[in-house]
């Protein structure tokens, strides 16, 4: 019997972690598909579709989130300790290292994608 509850608790958790996340409106190239997937799967929720701003948190198409501004490792650090205001909790159990460069690297195709960098 306790198995049956575990298991049906089981489906029923993952069936609303996947069914909560936001879906991406653009494709992407295959290259950034696995960054597009973690971010709408982690990030999306507060940043919005497609890194375009939501609720909770900043569009990060914007000029203050360029390469030249905001660094890919002072994302990094962001995404791994939260922000320093506290308004972004730490993703440190959420996203490995490898994931992390995974959606460094689509956040950076979709500014370069919207025309904001070269």
């Amino acid at each position: 019997m306790k198995k049956i509850i575990f298991f049906t608790l089981t489906l029923l958790l993952t069936f609303l972690i996947t069914s909560c996340a936001v879906e991406p409106r653009k494709s992407v190239p295959e290259k950034y598909k696995v960054g597009q997937t973690k971010f709408h799967q982690i990030c999306a929720n507060c940043h919005g579709p497609d890194a375009m701003g939501g609720n909770k948190a900043p569009n990060l198409i914007q000029e203050k989130f360029t390469p030249e501004n905001f660094s890919n490792g002072k994302i990094a650090k962001t995404i791994m300790n939260g922000s320093s205001s506290g308004s972004m909790p730490s993703q440190k159990g959420n996203l490995s290292d490898v994931e992390i460069r995974q959606v460094i690297k689509y956040i950076r195709y979709s500014q370069k994608d919207s025309g904001l960098t070269p």
